[in-house]
């Protein structure tokens, strides 16, 4: 008879009664454990440098429950994650995407399983996407400021209605965006790596290599591509100097897909009207940068899908996966060893 699956799972300890309960009458073994993890840590993964951080070490505790666990349910483990655990089969990150776990060996390790929560919250991304696009053309920082001195300051304000949204990377949230933009009168392009079929909130697609060309047609530009080498500076300064004048450029996808330098300057000349900047290249922003003072600039700290009961969403998600896994069933959101490996498409 086969033993209990040994489940590890990280950084749950105020879900620890869902996870129970949702395990009751499931063969395994659940062990939860701490290991926190700094944000720069996260931050370095996914821009490919975790090497230039100081490593946060697993305790000698840790290390044993690794060399136990078949299964792992953490947003960042360990670094070397693969070597430490031999046992390991399928690991689950709480998160959409799976660039946190650079650095660990999980990725490159083929008997290794990885999922994700997938498109779980694609809607709330989209919804943070479409805060960021609306507080642009509708000024509503300038409205604000002046609210703060009380000041009743009228100026003229952005429509929707009418415009062209180009979405660059047309996965889950890509897909949530396009779906909201019809709500708006809009007309809607996308970048998209596989052959598309029809798409009722999609007007025209683009391959990779036409990117200029959506661009070059779309007053607002949203990216949601994966964080992966290929998409590293994939927005630059060729790719800013072929977009629209006064068009207005949205980021909810990783840092690392464009050159800040090269979008800075495209603000400051006036070349793009706008930004709205929900993640960046090295968080936390430092205090330093540039983007803070901005004014053409709406930044937020990496939020776009901090909901509430966002932990407690992805431990079902991870128990339905479980139940799953028990049973020998497919897994929701897993992530092909392939594109794990090579460099990732739009």
């Amino acid at each position: 008879m086969r033993r209990p699956v040994r489940v590890l799972v990280l950084n749950q300890e105020a879900h620890r009664e869902l996870l129970v309960r949702s395990c009751a009458n499931l063969p395994v073994e659940l062990v939860l454990h701490d290991f926190p993890v700094p944000w720069a840590e996260v931050a370095a993964r996914r821009a490919g440098n975790w090497q230039d951080v100081p490593e946060p070490l697993p305790t000698e505790a840790l290390r044993s429950e690794l060399a136990r666990a078949e299964v792992l349910f953490a947003f960042a483990p360990p670094r070397r994650t693969a070597e430490l655990a031999p046992h390991l089969r399928w690991v689950e990150t709480p998160a959409t995407g799976y660039d946190q776990l650079n650095g660990t060996g999980v990725l490159e390790a083929p008997g290794v399983r990885v999922t994700t929560v997938g498109g779980l919250f694609a809607a709330s991304v989209a919804e943070h996407a479409w805060a960021l696009i609306l507080a642009l053309l509708r000024r509503l920082p300038l409205f604000l400021e002046a609210q703060r001195g009380r000041r009743w300051e009228q100026a003229p304000v952005g429509e929707l209605r009418g415009r062209t949204l180009g979405i660059v990377g047309y996965g889950n949230i890509g897909r949530a965006v396009a779906r909201m933009a019809r709500g708006f009168g809009m007309r809607v392009l996308a970048t998209r790596s596989s052959r598309p079929g029809e798409e009722e909130n999609v007007d025209e697609f683009f391959a990779r290599h036409d990117l200029h060309v959506l661009l070059a047609r779309s007053d607002i530009v949203v990216v949601t591509v994966r964080g992966e080498p290929a998409n590293d500076a994939l927005f630059g300064a060729r790719e800013f100097a072929v977009m629209r004048d006064g068009a207005w450029f949205i980021n909810v996808a990783r840092g690392s897909v464009v050159d800040e330098q090269a979008l800075c300057e495209a603000l400051r000349s006036g070349k793009l009207a706008g930004a709205g900047l929900d993640v960046f290249r090295k968080e936390p922003l430092p205090a330093d940068h540039r983007l803070w003072a901005m004014p053409n600039v709406v930044l937020t700290p990496h939020v776009a899908m901090h909901v509430p009961d966002r932990m407690e969403r992805c431990v079902q998600h991870f128990c339905q996966n479980l139940r799953r896994y028990c049973a020998a069933e497919p897994l929701l959101d897993e992530v092909p060893f392939t594109q794990r490996t090579v460099e990732a498409k739009l």
